[in-house]
């Protein structure tokens, strides 16, 4: 039985970086076939590369800048959103809902110190709606590797054949399931079909 979700930051409880790009670049005119990740006018190859673990995201993320600056654009992506609208609001109230059913729940994240600030921890307006934080920023490995797998699981008191993770990154996704657990893709261009998927699998 399932007891535990591990939720994804960057993509799943936020927007991914790239799609607030997109709807910047639409507002403003600069769009104009640039590859900017999954919700992109034109395919990403390097998004695609990251997706499946052929690249990492710091690499990625200075793609995706040197592509800005190559349209004159800003290319100091940690300073130029304001996150506290980037929030997927259906996926908080999963979060609440199943705060309600008693599910043990925690965020497992690579990036987050750097996107929302080194005290996040404290200064998060979601934290009390989750049993732990972990912020691999604190250990010795990122996802996909198996120990911020295992160390989420052991912050809510679970085995990782316990927990469902949810991550818009299939390669992230591939890990949890090398662990034991089970894995939800967060598609962000179907947040509602992915939403339905974690359900599913919780109600078995």
């Amino acid at each position: 039985m399932n007891r535990a979700v591990v939720w994804d930051m960057g993509g799943v409880l936020y927007r991914y970086f790239t799609e607030l790009l997109v709807d910047q670049a639409r507002a403003e005119g600069w769009l104009d076939g640039l590859p900017l990740g999954p919700t992109g006018p034109v395919p990403d190859a390097d998004y695609r590369a990251m997706a499946e673990g052929r690249m990492d995201e710091a690499e990625y993320v200075r793609r995706v800048q040197d592509r800005l600056r190559s349209v004159g654009v800003d290319a100091e992506l940690y300073r130029r959103f304001h996150w506290e609208t980037a929030i997927r609001s259906d996926v908080v109230a999963m979060v609440e809902e199943l705060r309600r059913e008693d599910i043990r729940q925690v965020v497992l994240t690579n990036d987050a110190s750097r996107w929302l600030g080194p005290d996040w921890r404290t200064t998060w307006e979601y934290s009390g709606l989750f049993d732990a934080l972990v912020d691999v920023a604190e250990l010795v490995a990122r996802k996909p590797d198996p120990l911020p797998y295992l160390e989420a699981a052991r912050a809510v008191g679970c085995g990782p054949r316990e927990c469902v993770f949810v991550d818009d990154l299939p390669v992230n996704c591939r890990g949890a399931e090398a662990v034991g657990m089970a894995a939800v893709w967060f598609d962000v261009s179907d947040e509602v079909g992915s939403l339905s998927r974690l359900r599913m699998l919780l109600d078995r």
